[in-house]
């Protein structure tokens, strides 16, 4: 079984200015990730209790045993590709990333601490809406790039996402000092400490419970993230712009055309107007009034 987490990353590091204040969306993320491990945590005991059996469902039936999660609210909201895309149980690619270990309490609290140290500038530089959009997106890059490369293993946890918010982190900061461990280190090169780590433990023959391509994942997704979306969004922005250009020049195109089958009605009546000039007033008609509503 592999989990997504921290690949035992080295102690947290905290930046002298990082975390002074919370921004509301780190806080709720950080709190329903807390309230799942929680939720976690209850079914793992309940199950045991079951003795692993999950009354009632079929769900032995869509997976064999040994894939199964330590219960089934786990297995119905991890990522676990034959799940994911063969069933597809396309929630997955997102609710993964609120599950972490309950064998592991570390996984939860590195990924959480990571976000909190990291989370809140990046939001304050970003804002809301395009953090929570690039930390959702990443997520689910993450979870796509770990399936191509590792699809027989489910995984769990919010490091895919959080990986894209410390990468964003130090492009936006490069020069901010973090303690690693007890030595201070440039925020840019700390992540290429973790990025190294991260594509060495990819090439290398797979051990422990760690999805490293989930990591790779959201490295990657961060990067390109911050260094083209700006350059998307422009291009997307002049790309709308020309297309409302181009649409009030056929609204104008229209209302001239309109104008001189007009004037032809007055002059000789609506008999004086072909088939087709009638067709076009008609929808010239309901032209205006679908802009009107």
């Amino acid at each position: 079984m592999a989990y997504n987490d921290s690949y035992n990353k080295p102690g947290p590091g905290f930046g002298l200015s990082i975390g002074s204040k919370w921004t509301r969306s780190v806080m709720i993320l950080i709190i329903v990730n807390v309230s799942v491990f929680i939720v976690q945590l209850l079914f793992s005991t309940i199950s045991s209790q079951w003795s692993g059996v999950y009354p009632g469902t079929d769900i032995d039936n869509i997976v064999p045993q040994f894939a199964l999660g330590p219960d089934q609210f786990t297995t119905i909201f991890w990522l676990y590709q034959p799940l994911a895309i063969g069933k597809l149980w396309l929630w997955q690619f997102v609710t993964y990333m609120f599950l972490h270990s309950i064998s592991s309490p570390w996984h939860l609290i590195f990924n959480m601490l990571m976000l909190w140290m990291f989370g809140s500038e990046v939001e304050r530089v970003m804002g809301t809406r395009k953090f929570l959009y690039m930390y959702f997106t990443a997520g689910i890059f993450a979870g796509i790039f770990c399936c191509l490369f590792t699809p027989g293993s489910p995984i769990i946890g919010a490091s895919g996402a959080i990986f894209a918010v410390e990468i964003a982190f130090a492009m936006f900061f490069p020069n901010a000092t973090v303690i690693f461990y007890i030595f201070p280190i440039k925020a840019k090169y700390l992540v290429m400490v973790f990025a190294g780590i991260t594509v060495i433990s990819c090439i290398m023959p797979a051990s422990g419970s760690t999805a490293h391509f989930a990591h790779l994942g959201g490295l990657i997704y961060g990067f390109l993230f911050i260094r083209y979306e700006p350059r998307f969004s422009s291009f997307l922005l002049s790309w709308q712009n020309q297309q409302q250009k181009k649409e009030y020049q056929k609204d104008e195109d229209v209302k001239r055309q309109v104008d001189i089958l007009l004037d032809k009605v007055n002059q000789g009546g609506m008999k004086s107007l072909t088939r087709r000039e009638r067709n076009f007033l008609r929808s010239a008609s309901k032209r205006y009034r679908k802009t009107r509503s």
